[in-house]
Parts: C-alpha cells; structure tokens; sequence
C-alpha cells in the first residue's frame, strides 16, 4: 500500500537549471550614471505642480494613478493638466489616449474646455480592426513626454480580448511597458512619464493587481466629501514618491475651467501659501 505523505511534493533536482548570472550591473549609488533629463519637471503653472513634486511639476520618467467614482472628475483633472503642460511647454509631446470617449464625446467635451483642444488625441474605438496591443505599443514608440490614458482597465480589458489573456498577463505588460518607456526605450529617446485613470469598484476600492500598485510612483485619489461637510471635490496623494502625501487640494469645475483653491500645506517643515 502506497502511503501518501503531507506537505508539498519534493521537487525534482532536473527541474532546477543552473544559471551564470551576470553581476557586473551591481555598483554603489554615488556611481549610477542617470541621464539628467529623467530628472526633469514639466510645469503647467497650475497648483498642482506643487502637490505632484517637492520641484514643483510633473516629473519625466515617472508614473502616476488617479482613482475616483465615475463622474468625479478623474478625466477632466488630469486632461486639464496635460493641457497646461502642453501649452506652457510647446516643446513637448504630450499625448491623449481615450478608451473611455469617442470623438462626438470629447468634441462637445472641448468645447466646455477650450483648453484640451491643444492635445493630441488618439481614440481607441478607431483602431477597433487592429490588436490593441499592436496599437498602443506602436504609438507609444514614436516617443512622447507626457502620456494620459483613460482608462488603464480599458486598455488591459481590450488586450486581454485580442490575445485570449487572462488579466494578470495583461497587467503585467501593460506595468513593462511604461517602465520601458521610463526608461526612453522609444524612437524619439523621450523619458515618458504616464497619467493613468484606474476604475474602482462601487465601495469606492483599487481595481488592479498589487503589481499595478507597485509600479505606480505616486497614487492619488479624488473624492467627494459627504453632503453633510459641504460636499466638496478634491484631489488627494496616497502616495508620492516626489512629493507630499495626505494634502487635500479642493476644485471646483465650472463651464469652461477648472478652479482650484487655495491650499496650505506643511512641506519639509515649511508653510507654503500657494495662491
């Protein structure tokens, strides 16, 4: 009688390859040889070059994630900061990827926000006959700065539906491919940081891996406040590896523009008053 033990199995030794693994990339920090254009800031001249970096700007090489309820703002927010950087920086590529809104949408959208009009723009549902891996991996080649997609779920949703994925691997090339592009891999050598909009689910939670997280240098989240406290919309960091965490930016979005208010924050011990 065969008698079955606990445990995990034992692995067979052939299973295990044995492999020269090259450490000549290991050196000490005061070494590292970084392209000073990776520390670069793209300013839109808006308050929120100060919530977003220490610097002040968005910071080239670099990924951020907005979360929030549909309708909250999410689109509208960073749009506006994509365009401020565009028209403040005329020489930089800063690109619109909307899985979310087709043209008519975004036309009407454009013309409450004349603004967004300065932005290159690349709508998914025209690309619906190719692979939408094939799509967003070629235009991201021809080299960009500063890149907004709305939605990140839309974009693994409609890679994972032409591959026949499951959602892990299709995070998992989406997370390669920004960090390639971090990293100036493209046509154009850009150091390209992403603006990402993330869904939640209806309790308000991250819809994604621990792997999306991960990759992510600053998180922020936009939130109403109840009814009861007056109601109001703000903008809130999580996370921020460039800049500060827990400082509740409020905004106001009217016809044609976006308002924020003041915001008094505690930065390196210092008190800053931006107007």
């Amino acid at each position: 009688m065969e008698i079955k033990r606990r445990g995990r199995p034992k692995k067979h030794q052939d299973e295990f390859l044995h492999v020269e693994i090259d450490f000549s990339q290991i050196s000490k920090l005061k070494d590292l040889d970084i392209d000073e254009r990776m520390f670069e800031q793209m300013q839109s001249g808006t308050v929120m070059d100060l919530l977003i970096s220490h610097e002040g700007g968005v910071p080239s090489a670099t990924n951020l994630m907005v979360i929030g309820d549909p309708g909250v703002g999410k689109t509208t927010i960073l749009l506006d900061l994509l365009s401020m950087v565009q028209l403040k920086n005329p020489n930089r590529r800063c690109l619109f990827i909307s899985g979310e809104m087709g043209k008519k949408q975004m036309f009407k959208y454009t013309q409450r926000f004349p603004q967004f009009g300065l932005v290159e723009t690349m709508f998914i549902s025209d690309f619906t006959n190719y692979n939408t891996k094939d799509v967003i991996e070629q235009v991201l080649d021809m080299g960009w700065d500063l890149i907004l997609i709305d939605s990140a779920a839309e974009i693994i949703d409609g890679v994972r539906n032409d591959n026949g994925w499951d959602r892990k691997t299709a995070e998992s090339w989406l997370v390669d491919l920004c960090t390639e592009h971090n990293k100036g891999y493209n046509r154009a050598d850009k150091f390209t940081t992403f603006l990402l909009i993330q869904q939640v689910t209806k309790g308000g939670v991250f819809v994604g891996s621990n792997k999306l997280k991960h990759m992510m240098d600053a998180a922020a989240e936009i939130r109403r406040d109840s009814e009861r406290d007056g109601g109001g919309t703000y903008i809130e960091f999580t996370k921020n590896r460039n800049g500060s965490v827990g400082i509740k930016l409020y905004f106001q979005l009217t016809g044609t523009q976006v308002i924020y208010s003041n915001m008094e924050a505690r930065v390196e011990e210092e008190e800053i008053d931006v107007n």
